[in-house]
Formats: C-alpha cells, structure tokens, sequence
C-alpha cells in the first residue's frame, strides 16, 4: 500500500513550479521601471557604463527601454563620457614654447570639473549628452601664459579643429586696448574662459612663415559658397595664408567637382535637378550651430573622405566643363571672388569686432 504524500512534502515541489512559471524580478529591474530612480541613475553614468547595463540581461534592457524614443532620450542624459577631451589630448601637440615659457594648460571636461559652468548638450548624431569641451570647436583656447609685469596682457594658444600646431590666439585687447569687452582671463580660475572660437589666430609657433592675424570670427561667418579661404592680399604671403591653412584644407575637402552628364544621384533626391541652389554653408553653421561630438566629427570626415573620392581635380569622367560641389549642402559653389575688403572680419580692424562669434 502507498503510502500519502504529506502537504509539507509538497511545498518544495510547489514553490520550485511557482519559480519556473514566475521567476522573481531582479531588484535593479525593479528601481529601473520607476522613471524617477532611472533618469537619477542614468545621470551618474557615462555612455559606456549604459551600455554594459543594457548588455546585461533582456530584462534590463526592456526596462530602460520599454518603447522607441525612451533611449534617445536617457542619452542625453547621460554623464558627458570625457572621450572628447582624449580625443583632443591625442592631436594636439604643444610646441616647444609651452615649455619654455611656462605655459598652463586648462582642458577639463565638463562631467569631471566641480562646480563646473561648461554647458552640455546631446549630439546631433549619436544624442548622447556631451559638454561643450568634448564637442568640436573651430578653434580651442586651451593654453594660458601668465604676464611678466602686472601691466601685460596674459598670452593665449590652442588648437585649429584637430590640427596638431599649436596656435596664438589674440584677444580683443592685444590688437586694440581701448576694446569696450572685458578682458581675457586665466580660465583655470573658473571665473572665465576658455575662449574658444573667439579672438584672433595668429601663425602657429612652428611654422616659419609670415602671416597677418585674422578675426575668428570673420573667419566663422564667411559665406563658403562665395568666397575662399585662400585669396591672400599680398603676394609676400603665401597662399593660403599658414594662419588659414587647416582651417582652409577642411573646407576644400567638401568640394567636389562634376560635369552635368555625371551629377550626383543627391541633387535629384534634393529635388535641386541639374540647377543646383548656391551653397550656403559657413563654418559656423556646420561645425558650431551643430552641437557634435568629437567622435561622430571623426566618423563623419572619415566617411566624407571617401565620397567621390575621384572627383577631387576634375570630374570622374575627366571632362573639363565641371561644376564644384559642396558636400556638406550639395549646393554649387561659385568662382572664388576675390574681394578681400568685403570679406566679412577677414582684414577688420580690431576695434570693429566683438570678441566672440
């Protein structure tokens, strides 16, 4: 005869079905799925950090992103990563006059410095949260040199994009001393600065040449369908001048040139046919009113070397009758037009300028 199973036999046997059927919810899944705890946790974290959580398990990855939209908007959240700044430290190299002459160099992240005034943003195109020093500049004030006597002007440097050279930067004051703006100040003392994109580039200390300053800010606002960089006033000066010259290989690099039988497949898909609309573009509207890390900057020069690659010179097809295109618009770019005295900031006196874009 069989012997009765007992109910206290049972419950192992029942409580291990009941977990087969519903396992118990991990307790970080369970702060995950409360909006408030997520968006506190995820503003502690960098991008890599959220995505080894999402890696995780389909749980967590479900719970942080429940339905479209919700990662794009935890990404600019985020804790700024600081991969700007190494990809900054990577390229650009201080001269022998940074040692020299006891130079100071202020590069910080925003997610890293305390009490930080460095503004963040999501990328336009990865939309993770990024500080305004891991974003890409046309020109970083990244070095300060202190004045000998009390009645100097401090000496500034830095960077063209992610040219290597380092560059003098000028302010307002060191062209004209009468300038109505406030003076330039050491920017590790939080009160101030950095100066990016702002002031006057002067040759870098390792070229040898001769070049006069020119106003940043001119340099940002000129209309590129229109004008180029390369028009120098003085046949002593070379051509470009060696202030201009990364900034003027970064936008010949956009131009590409075509003849009408071989136009690009973009200008129909821009409904712009053969009659392609004027290009537009100044450095400013590309690089500075598009908030972008430095890494998807990289990216897209890299992918922007690789188009037409072939219509650098002249057209594919080898034709001489060409047009020049802009990649960043597709619009035409016109003839140089060589009018150094309505190029806007190019050759401006100092006292006509603000000191920022």
């Amino acid at each position: 005869m069989k012997r009765k199973r007992s109910s206290d036999d049972l419950l192992p046997e029942t409580h291990e079905k009941a977990l087969r059927q519903y396992p118990p919810e991990c307790s970080l899944t369970r702060i995950i799925r409360q909006y408030g705890l997520l968006e506190t946790l995820v503003s502690n974290l960098c991008s890599d950090d959220l995505l080894a959580l999402l890696l995780s398990s389909k749980s967590i990855y479900q719970a942080i992103a429940p339905r479209p939209g919700s990662l794009e908007n935890l990404l600019g959240r985020l804790r700024c990563s600081g991969k700007g700044i190494r990809i900054r430290q990577k390229h650009h190299k201080n001269s022998i006059y940074f040692f020299m002459y006891g130079h100071t160099e202020y590069i910080q992240c925003g997610a890293t410095t305390k009490g930080s005034r460095i503004e963040s943003r999501p990328c336009i195109n990865c939309k993770v949260n990024t500080c305004d020093e891991c974003r890409i500049h046309c020109v970083y004030q990244s070095n300060f040199e202190k004045p000998c006597e009390e009645d100097e002007l401090p000496n500034f440097s830095g960077f063209v994009l992610l040219s290597p050279h380092e560059t003098p930067i000028l302010s307002p004051h060191h062209l004209a001393m009468d300038h109505a703006g406030p003076r330039w100040q050491d920017p590790s003392n939080g009160q101030a600065g950095p100066y990016h994109d702002q002031g006057f580039i002067d040759v870098p200390f390792d070229d040898d040449t001769f070049g006069p300053p020119e106003n940043v800010k001119g340099i940002l606002n000129l209309n590129l369908g229109r004008h180029t960089l390369a028009d120098s006033t003085s046949s002593s000066i070379p051509d470009p001048s060696p202030v201009l010259k990364a900034i003027h290989r970064t936008t010949e690099q956009r131009k590409r040139k075509f003849c009408d039988s071989c136009l690009p497949p973009q200008l129909s898909q821009h409904g712009k046919g053969i009659r392609a609309t004027l290009c537009q573009c100044t450095l400013k509207n590309r690089f500075l009113d598009r908030w972008m890390c430095l890494r998807c900057y990289e990216a897209e020069e890299l992918v922007l070397s690789k188009v037409y690659p072939n219509h650098l010179e002249q057209c594919g097809c080898e034709r001489q009758l060409d047009r020049e295109l802009c990649l960043w618009c597709w619009g035409l770019v016109a003839l140089p037009m060589i009018e150094p005295s309505t190029q806007p900031g190019l050759g401006s006196e100092p006292s006509n300028v603000e000191g920022s874009p």
